[in-house]
């Protein structure tokens, strides 16, 4: 503010006048005062009329400007009356007064309402009352003016025409004023925030006309003096009343202000009147003792400060309607304020009622009315809440958020109605419900609801006061509706979060029994792979064998089973996977020996129509597109290996891959399966020799020989399992006699000999086949020698270059010793 130009020319026009004052009075007295002290409160009250530098500012530019003008023009006053009474100062005094005055009526015609539905009306914006006021003052300026400057052209006028023409044009522009103010008054009553400002400024300019008129008449100083004086007061409680920031503010200090009017002014003006009528030279009154006049001072002063004790009391009187609603306003939002959602709102709707029913008994109750679901809230007198189905029209939400405070009146609406005709059906719904004003209750995402308070015959407009309690008891009702929602909504989730648990754990619990039973049905069928293994595992290289690949499978490892013709890989991969940590998993057998069947990949390309036609739930086609083909329009291998409907791999997930010769596989599926088996997938491999070996003749792949690594266990053959025989035998008669005639076969004591004599180089496969032949043909359920021998089969004498593990041991030897009896 210091850096503006305006200022300084106001602080300069103070600084002249009171240098002036200065001169005059011979250069003592109060005048230095002023010199100083006066500059600087115009400072502070320049600084306190600027506009905000934050928020939004309502206040128009030129009310602005008309106050620090005013501020100007009374400070202007209070320096020239700090020097004596010369026609100078009193020209510079009246040109203060003057500016003052007009100032005020100019801020006056620039009053900013809040917007809304009502607008002010033009000719409340005129100047003719600031252009009517000046006429006064330009006689009251320029008479004492012309004297002090050329006074021999005014030495036939009367001196008393200058004190004349002072009081004519301040009693001329108060009664301007008072006039502008209730023009204004009455144009503008119903608009929010203008109200306010202009009753404030009414009575605080009628107070100041009183109190200046009866200082006059009891003497306190000539109405020369006192009546511009009068007239900057009121200038500058008009200034505050147009560009205080807060229109309830005005509202509040009027009130206090003239409940200290009415309490101390008649006792001081009786002091006054007593002090004055007093003989000079004489402290007592006419007839008293000299100490009647203090008697009569301390008095005064005693009453005065009872009147500041009682003003309180007094200045509540004065607020519209006798403060009942703002009482009920300010008890509504404490109540509001009560933990409980529910309780809050009973308790906050009663304390309206309360002032409802104090106003017009019998008429119709606050009400909350609520969008979602549509309710209208009411409570009885007893403090129950009651909820019915209404809804609220839209019109009346759309209206209430463009009005200040988000509060429709039912007096702003029926100002308007004529130019507005989409307001009369609102206005009828209204009145239908005898419904005065309605307060739009919001929380953080919009419109919640309405607080519907009843019209009660109102005598006058509701007030900015009034309806920024009301907004206050509608955001804390908002408050609660969201707290009550979000626990009503909290519940809601709770409840829906425990039933969406328990749907999850019913579905949790199922699919773990689902999985047990797969993983039980994969572990069954891997146990009765692995039976031939198992069923007789006598022998030392037997158990060897299975005691090395249980801790292979532990370990989870790749594998690899090295296999002579003849020897069921199966059964022995199998042991693997049952006691690797995926045997719950599947076990998946690839025959990499086997050439790639015709129907192949049709087989895969339907299965995987068929799982897509279930997702989908369409019918099948016709002409399901295969897995992708190679030139000849069949799918190549690794084509099968990569497709995820038809790869080993994806079916051997969370389990097993067995391979039985896998050097028979094409070797780019071998490069592919040893780069890309995941780590979810145990790996088997069954060959004839070797990896290394295989390796080295090209036979194998690289990559799958380095995944492989040197984890191989050589499975025993027959000729090395003399004491696994005579089991091995029995447990395959067995088996084909349920399969064949619903019993099992027995073998008799020639023909397990001749099986025990025979070297077996087909192994399991040559014994499967030879004892299935020889029950096809027997007559009873014991397999003889005559059985054997009907079917061609006579033990073959061992050769010398066997690979039976134990060398050189003759043949009746390791018979003795497979047979049980010794």
């Amino acid at each position: 503010m210091l850096r503006r130009r305006s200022f300084w020319i106001a602080a300069a026009a103070v600084a002249y006048t009171a240098f002036a004052a200065l001169r005059a009075s011979g250069g003592h007295g109060p005048a230095w005062l002023a010199l100083l002290g006066l500059p600087a409160l115009l400072a502070l009250g320049l600084r306190w009329v600027e506009r905000p530098p934050r928020g939004e500012d309502r206040i128009e530019p030129a009310a602005r400007s008309a106050a620090a003008v005013c501020l100007t023009g009374a400070a202007m006053l209070a320096a020239a009356r700090s020097g004596p009474a010369g026609l100078a100062l009193i020209a510079l005094g009246n040109l203060g007064a003057a500016a003052a005055a007009m100032a005020a009526l100019v801020g006056l015609a620039r009053i900013a309402g809040l917007g809304g539905l009502l607008e002010p009306p033009p000719n409340t914006r005129r100047l003719d009352a600031a252009a009517f006021a000046s006429l006064f003052w330009t006689v009251a300026v320029a008479l004492p003016a012309v004297s002090a400057v050329a006074p021999e052209r005014t030495a036939d006028l009367d001196p008393l025409l200058v004190h004349y023409a002072t009081s004519a044009a301040s009693l001329g522009s108060l009664t301007v004023t008072l006039v502008a103010i209730a023009r204004v008054r009455i144009a503008r009553r119903i608009e929010l925030g203008v109200a306010d400002r202009v009753e404030a400024a009414l009575l605080l300019t009628a107070t100041a006309l009183a109190v200046g008129l009866a200082a006059a008449f009891v003497g306190v100083a000539p109405p020369e003096s006192i009546l511009p004086v009068t007239s900057a007061v009121a200038a500058v409680c008009v200034a505050f009343c147009t560009v205080a920031a807060d229109a309830a503010q005005v509202s509040r200090a009027l009130r206090g202000t003239l409940a200290v009017a009415t309490l101390a002014t008649p006792p001081a003006l009786l002091a006054v009147y007593a002090v004055h009528e007093a003989p000079r030279g004489d402290l007592g009154l006419r007839g008293a003792p000299q100490s009647s006049v203090g008697v009569a001072v301390f008095g005064a002063c005693a009453l005065c400060a009872l009147a500041g004790l009682a003003a309180p009391a007094l200045a509540r009187r004065f607020a519209p309607e006798g403060a009942r609603w703002l009482g009920a306003f300010d008890a509504a939002t404490r109540a509001a304020m009560n933990p409980e959602p529910e309780a809050a709102l009973e308790a906050a709707l009663s304390a309206l009622r309360e002032a409802s029913d104090a106003g017009v008994a019998g008429q119709a109750p606050p009400a909350l009315y609520l969008l979602s679901p549509p309710e209208r809230v009411t409570v009885d007198r007893a403090g129950y809440a009651h909820t019915e189905p209404a809804e609220v029209p839209a019109r009346l939400i759309e209206l209430a958020q463009i009005e200040p405070e988000r509060v429709l009146r039912v007096e702003a609406a029926e100002a308007v109605e004529v130019r507005r005709p989409e307001v009369r059906p609102l206005l009828a719904w209204l009145a239908e419900r005898d419904v005065g004003v309605v307060a739009l209750v919001n929380d953080a995402e919009g419109p919640i609801g309405a607080l519907a308070i009843p019209r009660a015959r109102r005598a006058s407009p509701m007030t900015l006061e009034e309806v920024s309690g009301l907004r206050a008891v509608a955001d804390r009702l908002g408050a609660v509706i969201a707290v009550s929602a979000m626990l009503s909504g909290s519940r809601g989730r709770e409840v829906a979060a425990r039933r969406e648990a328990e749907e999850r754990a019913r579905e949790v619990s199922r699919l773990e029994r689902a999985v047990a039973q797969g993983a039980g049905r994969f572990r069954a069928i891997a146990a009765l792979l692995a039976r031939p293994a198992r069923a007789a595992a006598y022998s030392p290289a037997a158990r060897a064998a299975l005691e090395q690949l249980e801790r292979l499978g532990v370990a989870g490892g790749p594998v690899t089973l090295l296999t002579a013709p003849g020897i069921d890989a199966v059964a022995w991969g199998a042991v693997v996977h049952l006691t690797s940590p995926r045997a719950g998993g599947p076990l998946a057998i690839v025959d990499g020996a086997a050439p790639l069947p015709e129907g192949f990949a049709q087989a895969f390309a339907q299965a995987r129509g068929a799982a897509a036609r279930d997702e989908r739930g369409a019918a099948p086609a016709r002409d399901e597109p295969a897995a992708i083909e190679g030139s000849s329009g069949t799918p190549t291998a690794l084509a099968l290996w990569r497709d995820p409907d038809s790869s080993p791999i994806e079916a051997a997930r969370g389990g097993t891959l067995l391979v039985l010769d896998a050097q028979a596989l094409p070797s780019e599926v071998q490069s592919y399966l040893g780069a890309a088996l995941p780590d979810d997938v145990g790996l088997v491999v069954a060959v004839p020799q070797t990896v290394d070996a295989l390796a080295a003749t090209g036979q194998l792949s690289e990559r799958l020989a380095d995944r492989l690594g040197d984890r191989a266990v050589a499975l025993p053959s027959l000729s090395s399992r003399a004491e696994d025989l005579r089991a091995l035998a029995l447990d395959h008669l067995a088996r084909i006699g349920v399969r064949l005639r619903g019993r099992p076969f027995g073998l008799d004591l020639r023909a397990l000999q001749a099986v025990l004599d025979h070297p077996w180089p087909g192994n399991d496969a040559e014994m499967g086949a030879v004892l299935l032949r020889a029950a096809l043909v027997a007559k009873g359920d014991v397999v003889g020698e005559s059985e054997l021998a009907a079917i061609g089969f006579a033990p073959s004498p061992e050769p010398a270059s066997g690979a039976d593990s134990v060398r050189g041991e003759p043949r009746r030897a390791r018979r003795r010793r497979a047979d049980p009896r010794g």
